[in-house]
């Protein structure tokens, strides 16, 4: 669907496209494929996540917290929470700072990872899949991984790009050795790595800087910066999901996370600590900021071009949509332009001035019928 009628036209003289990884190259459909504990369960890892991630909109939030009711596993409400853009989520549970997200994002807030993790999570990201660590207090508890296979027809689509000449980028928030495993199975040769949405539409603009025509072709609504600074934005469906519902879950002094929150790195119990709330429990305008500001991210941008669920095929196929009616019209206007040359002066009598014969009316009508030709032409699929 395109939302205003030069769209298509402004299409066929792009020279570049990037991409957006999640829900664009990938089938959108998110799921756990390894839980690592250090110093607690499988199950606790989860619930632990979970319970920070519960309210949180990015997709790989809601896989955490949909495998984890899927389960039947206790949650535990969080009393603060707050995303960090494409980094993590970090909330306080129990009086505890637990943090969701990227090794990088962990490293800065100074909680100590151990070698063994650290190795297991480099694993994961070669083999295609997203390690989130997971922390409670100042110590990584273990890494959930999950993984978004790459869609079936996202490579030939690629391919067919390819073979009109157009430069393919790559842009996305994963890591980088996740994106170097993408960009190699998807043979896209500039990928760019661990971006936020400012720092995608930040990349658009340095390669308009150098003279390319740029599509980005994103989530149209985590990728609103990069779709409006683009030449043309193209949206495929958002993967981002309204939170679920408050569920029932309380916490209480026999919650199963308190005792898991209170060991130390080793599995031990440790000393409870007495941690400043990251955000008041009170502050209620936190809340309402955050969700007005979510709220207006959904609702406000209508992208250039809108794709269905089919996604990249949908887009090979309004290109050629593209080039065949830019091939009509050139058909057309020649043909009016060899209308106009021949058939104007003899339909005016010019021919018995030059010793030629006067027109018949059936000659006139033949004339006439050109036009309709030319329709046809023009209204043929």
């Amino acid at each position: 669907v395109c939302s205003r009628m030069s769209a298509l036209t402004e299409l066929m003289h792009v020279d570049t496209i990037a991409f957006n990884r999640n829900g664009t190259l990938t089938e959108g459909d998110i799921f756990i494929s390894a839980l690592v504990p250090e110093g607690m369960t499988q199950s606790s890892l989860l619930a632990l996540a979970a319970s920070a991630e519960r309210d949180a909109l990015h997709p790989y939030a809601q896989a955490l917290y949909r495998t984890a009711i899927e389960r039947g596993l206790h949650l535990t409400r969080h009393s603060a929470a707050r995303e960090e853009e494409s980094f993590g989520v970090e909330a306080l549970i129990v009086r505890t700072p637990v943090r969701v997200g990227k090794k990088e994002w962990l490293q800065e807030e100074n909680i100590e990872i151990s070698a063994a993790l650290l190795t297991r999570a480099d694993q994961l990201a070669t083999s295609g899949q997203s390690p989130l660590f997971v922390s409670s207090s100042k110590y990584a508890r273990g890494i959930i991984a999950v993984r978004d296979d790459l869609r079936m027809e996202a490579k030939r689509a690629l391919n067919a790009l390819r073979q009109r000449g157009l430069s393919l980028v790559l842009l996305t928030g994963e890591t980088k050795r996740l994106a170097n495993a993408t960009g190699k199975e998807l043979h896209i040769a500039d990928v760019r790595s661990d971006l936020t949405e400012m720092d995608k539409a930040r990349e658009i603009r340095l390669l308009q800087s150098r003279g390319a025509i740029v599509a980005m072709v994103g989530d149209s609504i985590a990728d609103q910066a990069a779709l409006r600074t683009a030449d043309i934005g193209i949206g495929c469906p958002s993967t981002l999901v309204k939170p679920p519902a408050e569920t029932a879950e309380e916490e209480t002094e026999t919650d199963p996370l308190r005792a898991e929150l209170l060991k130390g790195p080793d599995g031990t119990a440790a000393a409870a600590e007495v941690v400043e709330p990251l955000i008041p429990p009170e502050d209620a305008a936190y809340f309402e900021a955050q969700t007005r500001r979510n709220q207006g991210k959904i609702e406000n941008y209508v992208p250039d071009i809108a794709l269905d669920s089919l996604g990249l095929p949908r887009l090979v196929t309004l290109l050629d949509a593209g080039e065949a009616a830019r091939v009509r019209a050139r058909q057309n206007t020649w043909l009016t332009a060899l209308f106009i040359a021949l058939c104007t002066p003899t339909a005016a009598g010019v021919l018995p001035l030059l010793d030629g014969p006067l027109p018949y009316p059936w000659v006139a009508g033949a004339l006439a019928a050109v036009v309709g030709v030319q329709a046809v032409n023009a209204l043929r699929k």
